[in-house]
């Protein structure tokens, strides 16, 4: 058993995924994301939720509206335009970003939807 705490936001990205050949051009998506921060037990408070929130909220203002470059990637655009993921692949995954955004929340867990019907979600647990 565990006590989670969940965040939840959303962005608006483009990305250009080369390993993918039937999405292999640049295109965009709206991403919900969910991440949950999880301690072991039950616990009366796992995280400061407010402080919890207010960092989410600047990684996503961080991310929204930008071009996710993989940081193998080489792009043309400015440098305010882009935000580099730390991936291998050339190009952002969604399973590469739900990681990421992990790693900077210290998250137990974080999933990554793509918003049109029937789409993907992207899982990265710890």
């Amino acid at each position: 058993m565990r006590t989670c705490v969940e965040l939840r936001g959303s962005i608006s990205v483009a990305h250009k995924p080369a390993f993918s050949p039937t999405w292999s051009r640049v295109h965009g998506h709206d991403y919900y994301i969910t991440v949950g921060i999880c301690k072991e037990g039950y616990h009366e408070v796992v995280v400061d939720a407010s402080a919890a929130g207010d960092r989410f909220k600047e990684l996503l203002a961080k991310l929204d509206g930008k071009y996710l470059a993989s940081s193998s990637e080489q792009t043309p655009l400015s440098a305010d335009e882009v935000y580099i993921v730390p991936c291998e692949a050339k190009g952002v995954s969604g399973e590469c970003l739900a990681k990421h955004i992990a790693d900077l929340m210290g998250a137990t867990w974080v999933r990554v939807c793509e918003s049109a019907y029937a789409s993907p979600c992207f899982y990265f647990e710890r």
